[in-house]
């Protein structure tokens, strides 16, 4: 459970209204497909339907009144608790935005997205130990696949390889993995193909577990053969950025600050302009959290937070280079999370 008060208090309304289900799963530690959860002041109260009642009632009875219903369902309780400000995000699904103006006349909604991002930066204890045991896992698949590079394999075969580690170390997959060899690397998002790998080529792996509910990310580039010495310096500056931005990364700094160290290294070496996305995403229920460091993201480092760190560079139909840890933010500095070897690995 989560410090879900703050967001009735910090955006001055008198009830949320929660359907996201990345938020009714941070608040209330369960999954199910039909969620709506109503925070107030006093209590705190969960609507599902019969799939989901008595099993909720078991696992969440006692920090939820678990009740069967919906958005009518809290209209009426809304109604009995005299609700005239009521937080509503505003990434859900338009079909219940639209239900709920239609039944909420009269309500002002405020919106609380900004209140559940700013809430769900900081992790807890708990929620740490959770991507930590996501991050060991990932590791262990990285470990394991290294053998299984050889010419000849596809990049389907890879990714099915590792999300196959994954699943059977307890853990579901934080996204769709992404393996890119060759000319494909320079698509920081490829899809996986079945294309065939050959000597001299790089092999970008970008894939993460997901261990009860809590994500992990990364992402190791590896060589199969020999390395020509243009692949190799590009390599090693992708390398240094993502050490000296790690470095650089302690509370109170800005996220577009680190963000910059990384870039502006890599301006040494002529190749910020082929680094063409953020240095790195905030990791947790979902894959892609706040803050960011990006050269937009002004928001200030606290401890608890857990960011990647992942500089590249990629060239056009030529290769792509991806090196991604991920750090929790300290007082003094950061704790790398993400344990497999990021020195260039040539198989």
């Amino acid at each position: 459970m989560n410090g879900y008060m703050d967001i009735t208090k910090n955006c001055g309304i008198d009830a949320a209204v929660v359907i996201t289900t990345s938020n009714t799963f941070y608040l209330s530690g369960y999954e199910s497909s039909n969620c709506r959860i109503l925070l107030t002041d006093e209590k705190n109260y969960f609507f599902t339907d019969m799939r989901y009642l008595e099993e909720a009632r078991d696992r969440i009875g006692d920090a939820f009144d678990v009740r069967l219903g919906g958005i009518e369902e809290i209209k009426e309780l809304a109604d009995k608790l005299g609700v005239k400000k009521l937080g509503v995000e505003q990434t859900i699904p338009h079909c219940d935005y639209v239900a709920l103006e239609k039944l909420f006349k009269g309500v002002t909604f405020v919106a609380t997205d900004d209140a559940f991002a700013k809430l769900r930066a900081v992790k807890s204890e708990r929620e740490i130990d959770l991507i930590k045991k996501a991050q060991s896992v990932t590791d262990e698949a990285f470990k394991q696949i290294l053998p299984f590079i050889k010419e000849g394999v596809s990049e389907i075969e890879i990714a099915a390889k590792l999300e196959y580690i994954m699943l059977k170390n307890g853990c579901e997959l934080a996204f769709d993995s992404i393996v890119a060899f060759g000319e494909n690397g320079s698509k920081p998002h490829a899809h996986r193909s079945e294309r065939k790998l050959a000597k001299g080529e790089f092999v970008t792996m970008d894939f993460g577990a997901k261990y009860k509910g809590y994500c992990s990310d990364m992402t190791r580039t590896v060589a199969l053969g020999t390395v020509d010495e243009r692949k190799a310096r590009a390599y090693n500056a992708v390398l240094e950025a993502n050490k000296i931005a790690a470095k650089a990364i302690k509370a109170g700094e800005k996220c577009c600050d680190i963000d910059a160290v990384a870039r502006n290294y890599l301006a040494k070496h002529s190749l910020d302009k082929y680094f063409s996305h953020s240095l790195g995403h905030s990791v947790g229920v979902d894959i892609h959290e706040m803050p960011a460091f990006s050269p937009k993201c002004d928001e200030i480092l606290k401890p608890g937070m857990i960011i990647t760190v992942e500089p590249g560079v990629y060239l056009e139909g030529d290769f792509g280079i991806r090196i991604e840890d991920m750090a929790l933010v300290t007082e003094n500095g950061s704790e790398n999370l993400t344990h497999s070897d990021k020195n260039l690995i040539v198989l």
